[in-house]
Order: C-alpha cells, then sequence, then structure tokens
C-alpha cells in the first residue's frame, strides 16, 4: 500500500471519528434531551388524560335526567359504583399496579424496583382514574397523574436503555412534568418530585427534573392556555394581630388532617380483609356508598375543584354557606375519600385535602368573623387551610408553600400559610403523624424516613428469594402416585399443571391426608380433585413482606409466583423455609 493511499486512509478516519464525536452526544446532554421527551409526553398525557375525565363527566351528564352530576338526583347514587365497578375491572384484568392513590406507588417502583414500570400502566390508570374521578368517586386528578407521568419517564428511560440510577430520575421526572401540566405549577412540580418522590438533592437529579417539569408546563400551556388552577382574589394579612388566628388554626389543622390519614389508611386495611369479594365488586360497592352519601351532599362527589373555586371566589361559598353545611362537607369528603380510595378506586389525595381545608378554614374563617369583623375575609382562612391539610396528609410542607403560591397566584398569602404550615407541621410531628403516603409504604416494607428497614422480609423481593427450579406434578396425576412422590421427595407440596403447562393449583401433603381422612379411592382419583385451586401468587418484584401477610392470610407454607402480565405462567416458588434460609443468610 502507497504512502499516499495510507494517509488517506488515515484522514478519512479521523473525519469519521470527529463526525462521531459530533453525532454521538455526552452522557449528560443525553439525559437532559431524554428528560424534555420525558416533559413533553407528560405534558401531552395531562391533556388526554384531562379530557379523559372530562369526557366521562359530560358524557354522564347528558345521560343523567337532570343534567347535573352536583344536583342530588337518585341517578347519582348510581354512578359512582358504575366508574367504580369499570376502572376496577380495567385495574384487575390488566394492571393491578395501578390501583391506589398513584404516589406511593410511584415511589414504591422507585425504591423497589428501581423506578421500572409497566408502559401499560399509563393507559390502564388513566382509564381507570377517568372512570372513577368523572363518574362521581370521591378522588383527584394528581395521584393517577404523578404515576402516569413516572411510567412515561420509566417506559422512555427503558426504551434507551439508561443506567438504573437515571431510570429512576426519569420516572421522577416524569412524575414532576405531569403534576406541573396539570396544576400548572412547575415550581412546586419540582419541589414536590425532590421533596417526596426521590427524597435526595443532586444537581443532575435537580436538572432533569426541572427540565421536564418546564417542558411539560409549556406544553400543557400551549394545549390547554394559560389558566390559573384555581383563581382567587388577594388575600392577606389585614392587621398583625391576625397571626394569632392563623396560630389557631394551624393548631386546629393538624389534628384534622391526621384524621383524614388515618381513615382512609384505616378503610384500604378494611377491604383487603375480604378476600373472597373481587377488587372490583369492592370498588363498585365502595361507589355505591358514596353515591348514598353523594344524593345528600353532592358537593362531596367528583375532585372538588368547583366547589373550591366557589369557597375562593368573592361572595361565594365561604360567606354564603352554613356552617353546619361547611362542618357536614368537611366529614363528608373524609368519608367518601377514603371509601372511593380504600374500596379500589383509582385517584389521588391532594385535590379532596385541598377540599378538606377549604372547608374548614372557611368554617373557621365564619366563626372567627362574628368575634372580630374586620379581620381577612373568611376565604382567606380558606386557602390557607388548604395549605395546611396537604402539608401534612403528604408530609411535604415545603410543596403545600410553593404550590399554594403557584395555584392561586397569590403571594399576599405565603406569609401567613409559613406560619401556619410550620405550626401544622410541629404539631403533626408532637402527634406522631407521618402521612398517608409513609403509612401506607411503611405497610409494604418502605420506610421514608430514617432509612429503610435492615429486616430482610421488610427488603427483599421474591425474585431473591424463589426457588426456580421446580418440581410439579399434572392435575392428572392419581393422589396414590402423589404420595409416593411426597415420600420419595423431600418436599412436602407442589404446584399443578393442567396439559398446556399452566398453573391451576397447589397440593401438598395436608390435602393427601384430608383424602385419606374422607376414605376417597387414592387409587382412581385424581389430583385435580382434591388439589387447592384458590392458592395465592406473587409477582417476582412483591416485597417479601407482602408474601409473608399472603401465606399467613391464606394459611399455607408456601406460594407460587408468577409472571405478572400471566397468572397461570409460573416462575418461581417460596417456602417458609426459604424465607427462613434469607433470615439465617442476612447479615
Amino acid at each position: 500500500m502507497s504512502l499516499r493511499l495510507k494517509r488517506a486512509i488515515l484522514r478519512s478516519r479521523k473525519k469519521s471519528f470527529h463526525f462521531l464525536n459530533l453525532v454521538t452526544l455526552s452522557e449528560e446532554r443525553t439525559l437532559m434531551m431524554l428528560a424534555v421527551v420525558v416533559g413533553l409526553a407528560s405534558g401531552i398525557s395531562a391533556f388526554i388524560f384531562k379530557h379523559m375525565i372530562d369526557g366521562v363527566y359530560h358524557f354522564c351528564c347528558s345521560a343523567e335526567p337532570s343534567s347535573s352530576l352536583s344536583s342530588g338526583h337518585w341517578f347519582r347514587v348510581f354512578l359512582p359504583a358504575i366508574g367504580g365497578l369499570l376502572g376496577g375491572l380495567v385495574i384487575y384484568f390488566f394492571a393491578k399496579e395501578a390501583k391506589g392513590h398513584g404516589v406511593p406507588e410511584a415511589i414504591y417502583a422507585l425504591r423497589r424496583r428501581g423506578g421500572r414500570g409497566r408502559p401499560r400502566v399509563v393507559l390502564v390508570k388513566s382509564v381507570a382514574s377517568a372512570f372513577t374521578i368523572g363518574t362521581g368517586g370521591s378522588a383527584g386528578t394528581e395521584g393517577p397523574i404523578i404515576q402516569i407521568g413516572a411510567a412515561v419517564g420509566s417506559s422512555i428511560g427503558q426504551l434507551f436503555n439508561v443506567s438504573p440510577a437515571y431510570l429512576k430520575t426519569l420516572a421522577a421526572a416524569g412524575a414532576a412534568g405531569g403534576m406541573a401540566a396539570v396544576f400548572n405549577a412547575p415550581i412546586a412540580a419540582v419541589i414536590f418530585a425532590m421533596e417526596v418522590l426521590l427524597r435526595e438533592f443532586t444537581t443532575q437529579a435537580f436538572s432533569m427534573v426541572v427540565f421536564s417539569s418546564v417542558i411539560a408546563s409549556v406544553t400543557s400551556h400551549i394545549l390547554l392556555g394559560d389558566n390559573t388552577f384555581l383563581p382567587s382574589p388577594a388575600f392577606g394579612i389585614q392587621h398583625p394581630a391576625e397571626l394569632g388566628l392563623y396560630f389557631i388554626l394551624g393548631i386546629i389543622a393538624a389534628p384534622l388532617a391526621s384524621i383524614f390519614s388515618k381513615t382512609l389508611f384505616f378503610a384500604e386495611g378494611f377491604t383487603d380483609r375480604f378476600k373472597k369479594i373481587p377488587d372490583p365488586i369492592k370498588a363498585m360497592i365502595g361507589g355505591l356508598i358514596v353515591g348514598v352519601i353523594g344524593l345528600f351532599l353532592p358537593q362531596i362527589l367528583g375532585a372538588g375543584y368547583f366547589e373550591v373555586t366557589d369557597i375562593l371566589s368573592p361572595g361565594g361559598g365561604a360567606t354564603t354557606w352554613g356552617m353546619l353545611l361547611l362542618f357536614s362537607l368537611v366529614i363528608g369528603k373524609i368519608i367518601c375519600t377514603s371509601i372511593t380510595l380504600g374500596s379500589g378506586g383509582s385517584g389521588g389525595i391532594l385535590m379532596p385535602s385541598l377540599f378538606i381545608g377549604a372547608m374548614m378554614g372557611s368554617l373557621y374563617g365564619q366563626f372567627a368573623h362574628t368575634i372580630f369583623p374586620n379581620i381577612a375575609p373568611a376565604g382567606a382562612y380558606a386557602l390557607v387551610g388548604m395549605g395546611l391539610i396537604f402539608s401534612v396528609v403528604a408530609n411535604a410542607p415545603v410543596t403545600a408553600i410553593v404550590m399554594m403560591f403557584e395555584i392561586t397566584q397569590d403571594y399576599r398569602i405565603i406569609l401567613p400559610l409559613m406560619f401556619s404550615v410550620t405550626i401544622t407541621m410541629i404539631m403533626a410531628r408532637q402527634m406522631g403523624e407521618v402521612g398517608i403516603y409513609a403509612r401506607v409504604l411503611l405497610a409494604r416494607g418502605v420506610k421514608l424516613d430514617g432509612g429503610e428497614a435492615h429486616d430482610p422480609v421488610m427488603t427483599m423481593t421474591a425474585s431473591e428469594v424463589m426457588v426456580k427450579n421446580i418440581e410439579i406434578v399434572s392435575q392428572n396425576m392419581t393422589v396414590e402416585r402423589l404420595a409416593q412422590i411426597i415420600d420419595e421427595s423431600h418436599h412436602t407440596g407442589f404446584p399443578v399443571i393442567n396439559g398446556q403447562g399452566e398453573l391451576v393449583g397447589m397440593v401438598t401433603y395436608v390435602e393427601i391426608h384430608k383424602a385419606y381422612q374422607d376414605r376417597v379411592d387414592l387409587q382412581k382419583t385424581l389430583i385435580e380433585k382434591i388439589m387447592r385451586s384458590d392458592l395465592p401468587l406473587s409477582d417476582p418484584e412483591d416485597v417479601l413482606v407482602d408474601v409473608v401477610r399472603r401465606m399467613q392470610e391464606s394459611e399455607t407454607d408456601r406460594i407460587a409466583v408468577v409472571e405478572p402480565d400471566n397468572p397461570k405462567r409460573l416462575v418461581g416458588l417460596i417456602t417458609r423455609a426459604d424465607i427462613m434460609s434469607a433470615y439465617r443468610a442476612s447479615p
């Protein structure tokens, strides 16, 4: 090869290398571009989600004889039940992780699954929440859109095969983008993602969350218009002595928020006890109860946006609604939101928290006006009350303060709000209140404050403990042959499969012993006649504490681990012996 040809090849390689440097972005630039894409996708998802809820709502309005979902007509009784059933069916058959508030599920995915989520959650959560909220279920939109946004960010991150650490950040960025788009509050969305979801601060994570939040907010402005989420007149402090009234309001808000948090958590645990009732039926029953209550208090139906707007408007509900009605709405909203979400409905707690806070503040403001006529209007106390309840329920005081400013565009309320939130959070800490998100997650083995538990049952997942090489038996095998296998094996039970290799049940020495006591013909009786078909199941990513709880509730010593998308596809088996081995192997 000539010297001239070698030099030409070398120059060509240098040019190619330079070209690749131009088109191959650095890791940081790539992540920022992905954050922009996540923000754009979250903004569009929020737009579609909002219109889905509006579509269901307007369809119900056109179907109802009185043409008004807040009319208190008898037709209202059945709509939340129908919405709960439809939403429950969608969740049950397509993505069970879409059940619940949305925020705890998003945090769980960040903590336990490295930010990984199935793309189908975006659609399933949107549809289920639209059915729940659009038909009058007492829930908000922020929880679903946060989970939807997190699923969008996770899906995009998985598509580009980013590292686990960055995948979590993209999921949080998507959640922030969704919240920013719905509430027109990009700053509060960023703070919420850092304060509640990630609970850590790094420059890169902050930058990605900001990028996503800003792009989502701009996208929302283009698609939905530049509107304040909760327009309100300017409120402020008429006299410095009014801080004393806000001090008392802060003290009152803490126990009320704690009652809401505990009631909601109790409702979720209570409905979980009824294992034999399918989840969609639970959601339908819950919707029916809410519909009955809504017949007498129609204001508690739905998210409560219009009622809160009326409370904040000049001459609105803060001054015209009676104290008895305001008190009834506080209690009714706590009960109906707890029933809606506790029974399996899909929705968030932010808007119900704002509703409860607005009614509480209005009630307090009206009472204060009877003693001090020259103080700020009752609407000012309603506005502060909204931030107080949410700060305790979500355990996010900074988010609450910033969000109330952004969604109202009223800076004058910041001073009394900051003062009252501080008092409320001190009171809540003294009461041991940790917020609903922390309660739900702690029950699933995720500890938000003070690090995570070192108990392996609280931290390990089913995939880390399960046995993959499983001995199985056919449903067409005789009981006599099964008894022989158990005698020859060190196992005392086996998963049962059909001719297609699908999991159909579980059989142990307990069923054999019962068959022997019942004097059945062991030579002719097949396993399918004695096996347990209502066996408990687990996903590979389920935390081990949930696995143990299911085993205890089902009174069994083993649980089958199946694919999330196919509960008949067996991937592993966990026994009590496997769990004890995990204990012994833990440091």
